[in-house]
């Protein structure tokens, strides 16, 4: 596998400069097979993240019942070491039939020669014609569609209604103002000393709460050819940025804690009624409101992300998906696992993305699901229906994935927003410092 530059940076966004290094001095692709690390060559590959992977198995087994002419040989691997390892192993050769992708991989391992385009396959038009348009958007590049969903979620504000009823307030927020003030009211009362936590630690992964506060205000850090226009025509960013600069060093209502703590620490607090307000996937809030787990459940509410306008705009949508990989010789049997697992099941229609949600909670990119008995009639013990389907419809993808800088991108955009957060750099500043990445970095890979 010939990698001239271009190439080896997109491996390189990934974590995977060592491994891209070895094919490109001759170490690499040994010519070994991916059915080398699967076992017997007649059995199927298929890896993920390590999400669950006994109900993943599970799911796996049914397939298997389904169509024991297939056999299937799953294999989780460590989230935090998913991306690496995947690198790895078509680096060597012995790549899976099918994997898991995140959206935020999908442009460089098409661009890497991981991937094959779905187009041509059964029942493919049929799925893609039953998704929300921002996952069906996200899974195709250049024309040709790579993946079927696996899960999808939107970013909400999550409230503890509790709290706010104490405070003298019958609604959430609205808009921002609405926030920094119903915070402020909650910490001036005693109820709480930081009323909002965010998880702004910095991260190898995106920052789902800014795309989403930037998205709700209908904002946007790039034109349609990816221009960064964050700096000049675009004042959202700027003024998102304001106001998180003004309720961590001003009102102070922002926990401190929030640039240092890890996701999980957050779910913890909110869980113990320590925060009035985060930002997070919908998902979440079947946990905060499970009894088992939480001294908020039943507390916990949906709400949209407020807006600067106090207006109703937008959120940031994610995508994660199956795919088959360019290498696999059992084309066919691959993608009648991936269309069983995101698409419909010839015996119960849409039953994996109904499994997922049942058993997790996890979003589904089906919009007629939206609508189904059974999906209502569970998410109404944990979330508001209506706006559950609201904040699915409204959601947006990140256009800017589909670059080859975009990892880069985020890490330094997330360095400058904490430094916004932390009073170490102005708001004007670090979208000056985003649109200089962008520009440096869009030159770097031209």
């Amino acid at each position: 596998m010939k990698l001239d530059r271009r190439h080896f940076l997109k491996l390189g966004t990934l974590g995977a400069g060592a491994s891209a290094l070895a094919t490109l001095t001759g170490c690499g692709r040994p010519g070994a097979r991916r059915g080398d690390s699967g076992g017997d060559s007649g059995t199927l590959a298929f890896q993920g993240w390590d999400f669950e992977s006994a109900l993943v198995q599970e799911n796996v087994d049914r397939f298997v019942r389904l169509n024991p002419d297939i056999k299937v040989d799953y294999t989780p691997i460590t989230s935090a070491q998913y991306v690496q390892k995947i690198v790895a192993e078509y680096t060597a050769g012995t790549d899976p039939d099918a994997l898991y992708v995140y959206d935020d991989s999908l442009t460089a391992w098409i661009g890497a020669e991981y991937l094959q385009p779905l187009e041509g396959m059964p029942d493919l038009d049929r799925i893609y014609d039953g998704l929300y348009p921002g996952n069906a958007q996200t899974m195709t590049f250049q024309g040709k569609r790579y993946g079927v969903p696996y899960y999808t979620d939107s970013t909400c504000l999550i409230y503890n209604a509790e709290l706010l009823e104490k405070a003298g307030f019958s609604a959430p927020p609205a808009s921002l103002d609405q926030l920094a003030d119903q915070a402020l009211a909650l910490k001036q009362k005693g109820i709480l000393e930081f009323p909002i936590g965010i998880p702004a630690q910095l991260s190898d992964t995106w920052w789902s709460w800014w795309w989403a506060l930037l998205f709700a205000s209908d904002g946007n850090l790039f034109d349609d050819r990816m221009r960064p226009v964050m700096a000049t025509s675009e004042p959202v960013a700027r003024d998102v940025l304001t106001w998180l600069a003004e309720v961590a060093g001003t009102s102070k209502v922002l926990d401190p804690a929030s640039a240092t703590l890890p996701p999980p620490a957050f779910d913890t607090a909110f869980m113990a009624g320590k925060y009035a307000f985060t930002l997070g996937a919908r998902y979440g809030l079947r946990k905060y409101n499970d009894p088992a787990q939480s001294k908020v459940a039943g507390k916990a509410k949906l709400a949209l992300v407020p807006s600067l306008d106090g207006k109703v705009h937008g959120t940031v949508s994610n995508t994660r998906m199956y795919c088959l990989s360019a290498n696999t010789d059992r084309r066919d049997d691959a993608y009648k696992l991936l269309s069983y697992l995101g698409g419909y099941d010839e015996k119960d229609g849409l039953y994996t993305a109904k499994f997922w949600f049942q058993k997790q909670g996890l979003g589904f990119a089906f919009k007629e699901l939206a609508s189904d008995p059974e999906i209502t009639s569970a998410l109404a013990k944990w979330a508001d229906p209506k706006v559950y389907a609201q904040l699915a419809e409204i959601a947006r993808p990140r256009k800017v994935i589909a670059e080859p800088w975009y990892t880069e991108f985020e890490t330094e955009g997330q360095k400058a927003i904490q430094r916004v957060i932390t009073g170490q750099l102005a708001p004007s500043g670090a979208v000056a410092s985003m649109a200089d990445t962008a520009t440096r970095l869009t030159k770097q890979y031209s």
